[in-house]
């Protein structure tokens, strides 16, 4: 950092620190502070994100208190950003700019819900989507990398003061000022955190939330999900940003989307469904290197490896709820996917083979996450440990040679007529084992084989006094891969066979059928 950097930042932080004093003695004018970055930002070809997000709240702090329309004053703040980011170079920089809008945004949804209100701010947001698409029309892939400076995480307390009580930290901070992602997301917000990975964030929470208020439309939930299935696609196609598609596939390994403070249970369920066929129905032209965008490093890696486990749950969502068709579908689309065979091109790169490598087909996830693993043993780093939801799955993979699926007719029925599963009221709690020694278990020595091939039974997790749902059995031996290969042998040469065959489908298909 020089020296101009350093009282840039110095001059930053002595604002804030006064800000802060000022607004705990309840001044509302910040005239002062305005005016200096009003300057500091006409002075500068591209102004840093930190200074546009200081004098953007400090005009909002002032207006807070003299504009009574909580709409308008968004509507302002809005105004304001766009104004100062037309002096920035990069549109990813300019689409990171807007994060405190959406934060305010997320704020008047959650907290004053309204049919008028809904309305007044569905507008703005059609508003904010339209301006997104706009800066992403010429993608710079270089600027997407430029790494943000220590001084935007304080900004950041400028815009959540008040939110917090008590000692916090930086990372309450952010996970306030980002509440439509996951803790696993907000924790890569830091200093050294790209440009591109912000914008990513700032357009997976207007993109949720503009799905979020698509409940209130008064439809019909068969039109909901046609409405919505039809807009993700387009945004999705519209966008044609990695970062964004990135964060959208990380949000969907959590369990639970970050949206419970807007949407109930079911509608999240929903909400899920849509966004699952909308990755695994579509196939995306920007994600291939020779037609779409210029990605940076690992950028396709990384995706393409996020991509397969989204597509792994969401087979098994579909199948666990006996949706044959959907199974099918998805099936189908994931072995006409062309993203599968860019990885495999990157594997082949990482070991000096590049075009020499046959390239295997897979019919399911599963058979490329283990194909992966066995890449991943031999050397070539697959999975990303800065990931860590991501790593910790391909770990959990690799003991992964059995599913225990609920018996289930192809009419969606037991054979109890229990949709679904059926129960075993014999069960005790006799086999209760404590949840962090299973997951030790898992991740350590998990995969113990017979010499059958076959995985030896492990105990259940049964809660002591409730009723055990009763699962079959569904082993994969390790011939059920039929002609997989090591990606190398061990000369370093490629495996000769090119196609795994997939009887794992026939036996999924059998499963749902019986």
């Amino acid at each position: 950092m020089d020296s101009t950097s350093e009282s840039y930042q110095q001059m930053l932080h002595e604002s804030i620190q006064r800000f802060f004093a000022e607004y705990d003695k309840g001044v509302t004018d910040f005239s002062a502070f305005t005016s200096i970055f009003f300057r500091l930002m006409q002075t500068s070809p591209d102004p840093p994100l930190e200074t546009v997000w200081f004098y953007s709240a400090l005009n909002f702090h002032s207006c807070n208190f003299t504009i009574q329309d909580p709409v308008l004053v968004v509507r302002e703040l809005f105004e304001v950003i766009v104004t100062c980011s037309s002096l920035c170079n990069s549109g990813l920089k300019r689409i990171a700019l807007l994060a405190p809008l959406i934060y305010k945004l997320y704020r008047l949804v959650s907290e004053k819900r309204g049919v008028w209100l809904n309305s007044d701010v569905e507008f703005l947001l059609e508003g904010i989507v339209s301006y997104t698409s706009i800066c992403c029309k010429n993608p710079d892939p270089e600027m997407g990398s430029i790494h943000l400076g220590p001084g935007f995480l304080n900004v950041i307390r400028v815009w959540t003061v008040g939110r917090l009580e008590g000692n916090c930290t930086i990372g309450d901070d952010v996970s306030v000022f980002f509440p439509l992602v996951n803790d696993e997301i907000c924790q890569g917000v830091g200093v050294g955190c790209g440009v591109g990975y912000l914008a990513g964030i700032v357009m997976s929470e207007a993109f949720i939330m503009r799905l979020c208020l698509k409940f209130g439309s008064g439809a019909s939930r068969a039109e909901l999900e046609e409405d919505m299935r039809n807009w993700v696609v387009q945004m999705i196609s519209g966008f044609r940003n990695c970062y964004f598609f990135d964060t959208l596939l990380r949000m969907l390994l959590e369990p639970v989307l970050p949206v419970t403070s807007l949407l109930s249970a079911e509608d999240e369920v929903l909400l899920r469904k849509v966004l699952y066929d909308a990755v695994m129905m579509e196939e995306y032209t920007f994600l291939n290197p020779q037609i779409g965008i210029q990605l940076i490093g690992n950028q396709l890696k990384n995706i393409v490896v996020a991509w397969l486990f989204v597509a792994d749950d969401a087979i098994l969502y579909v199948r666990e709820n006996c949706d044959q068709d959907k199974f099918i579908s998805y099936i189908d689309a994931f072995s006409k996917s062309q993203l599968p065979s860019h990885l495999i091109k990157w594997v082949a790169t990482q070991n000096g083979m590049g075009e020499e490598i046959d390239r295997p087909k897979f019919s399911t996830p599963i058979d490329f996450i283990r194909w992966l693993l066995i890449a991943e043993d031999q050397g070539i780093r697959v999975f990303d440990d800065k990931i860590s939801n991501l790593h910790a799955k391909a770990v959990m993979y690799k003991s992964r040679v059995q599913y225990e699926l609920p018996v289930c007719k192809i009419d969606g029925k037991t054979p109890d007529n229990d949709v679904f599963f059926y129960t075993d009221s014999e069960g005790s709690g006799d086999e209760k084992i404590d949840g962090d020694r299973e997951m030790i278990d898992s991740l350590n020595t998990a995969v113990n084989l017979t010499t059958d091939g076959r995985r030896r039974k492990r105990k259940g997790i049964i809660d002591e006094g409730k009723t055990q749902v009763k699962f079959c059995k569904y082993h994969l031996h390790e011939n059920s891969f039929g002609d997989i290969r090591f990606p190398f042998g061990d000369d370093g040469c490629s495996s000769s066979g090119s196609e795994v065959e997939n009887p794992v489908l026939d036996q999924e298909m059998e499963i749902m059928e019986e």
